[in-house]
């Protein structure tokens, strides 16, 4: 494992199991005394709704004195069994601890990410103001440029999002809004890659886009092309952007490289109708492959899962010469066949780690 996952991971642990305190805000300021906040149940007045589909917490909708509230409680055992999702909620209380410090000597920045007002580890709740919208469904122009945006702020700013899926990026129709950060660590833009350091050149802010929403939004699209082509054109100005600000930094030659790599990479995919569509190709199978890993990791598997294990199986039948460049080394010993049978074998897992459909109570 790398050195530094390792070193996050069990200094996690050790909080988890010391019952350590991460406070932030004032109890004063919740909406309700925080003893009645940790009670409430679906029927008390106040609450509005309650969403179960949280792996790691629980999401009510409150209303008090005509203001909406939202209380995020932490699940006694999280959904997801691995350190990562254990330690979802200590990871989500340090970044929002970390966002609201910052936030008081740059007021003004991150305005697309939400605010806490309270928060407590030992408690097990976070609360802030309520954010319109709902968990993106669907994909268009003004809604990628937003995501993107908001993620590439937070990675300036020296925070890594592995999790920017659609239930943690809020859309009220006008703009996106960033609402959960169980899974984004630290790192140097400067000189890491992503919060691994540089060990894992695979993973940046658009393909944590593109694996987590994107490409399972994608599924549902008859023809995902033209969209793709709008995406690849707000990459290319994303690491265009990038390399302005990181040679500025006085970033590291080994980050400056990839970046400059993903920049030819994205122009060169523009350059034609078959371009993009070789690009397409073996960056959807990237994201799905890399999705159902993290799901498999995690026991938490869903009918998603199972849809982008469809896709794959498909890509590698019909488009197998299309995904040279995105298979592993491994994969590509396997040949057509045996990458199939593979992908078959992972069937039986799949299913049975299917979670249950949560529950929301209106």
């Amino acid at each position: 494992m790398n050195p530094k996952v390792a070193a996050r991971q069990a200094r996690l642990l050790q909080m988890l199991e010391r019952k350590e305190e991460i406070r932030i805000g004032r109890e004063r300021d919740c909406p309700l005394p925080l003893a009645q906040l940790l009670k409430l149940t679906e029927d008390h007045p106040d609450v509005l709704r309650v969403y179960r589909h949280g792996l790691t917490a629980e999401v009510f909708h409150l209303k008090v004195e005509g203001h909406h509230w939202c209380l995020k409680r932490r699940r006694a055992d999280s959904l997801v069994a691995n350190v990562d999702g254990q330690t979802a909620f200590l990871t989500e209380l340090e970044r929002r601890r970390e966002i609201e410090s910052l936030r008081e000597l740059h007021p003004t920045i991150l305005s697309h990410v939400v605010c806490t007002c309270f928060g407590s580890a030992r408690a097990g709740v976070l609360v802030s103001p309520w954010l319109r919208g709902e968990p993106v469904k669907t994909l268009n122009r003004r809604n990628l440029a937003q995501m993107l945006a908001v993620q590439a702020e937070l990675a300036r700013w020296g925070w890594f999002d592995w999790d920017p899926s659609p239930g943690n990026l809020l859309d009220d129709g006008q703009q996106i809004s960033v609402f959960d950060f169980g899974y984004m660590w630290p790192f140097d833009p400067r000189h890491e890659f992503n919060s691994n350091g540089l060990a894992d050149p695979e993973f940046h802010v658009p393909e944590r886009l593109e694996t987590r929403t994107l490409s399972g939004l994608w599924l549902d699209e008859r023809d995902p092309l033209p969209l793709f082509r709008h995406w690849r054109t707000l990459c290319l100005a994303w690491a265009a952007g990038e390399l302005q600000y990181l040679h500025r930094e006085g970033a590291s030659p080994a980050v400056l490289a990839r970046v400059q790599a993903l920049q030819e990479r994205w122009l060169a995919a523009l350059g034609s109708d078959e371009a993009l569509a070789a690009n397409w190709w073996r960056d959807m199978y990237r994201s799905h492959r890399l999705d159902i890993d993290d799901d498999l990791s995690g026991k938490s598997c869903g009918p998603l899962t199972l849809r982008r294990l469809d896709w794959l199986e498909e890509a590698v039948r019909d488009h197998y010469p299309s995904l040279a460049g995105s298979l592993s080394d491994e994969e590509a010993g396997l040949g057509q066949q045996g990458l199939l049978a593979r992908l078959a074998a992972l069937r039986e897992p799949i299913r049975a780690y299917l979670l249950p459909r949560p529950v929301s109570m209106a």
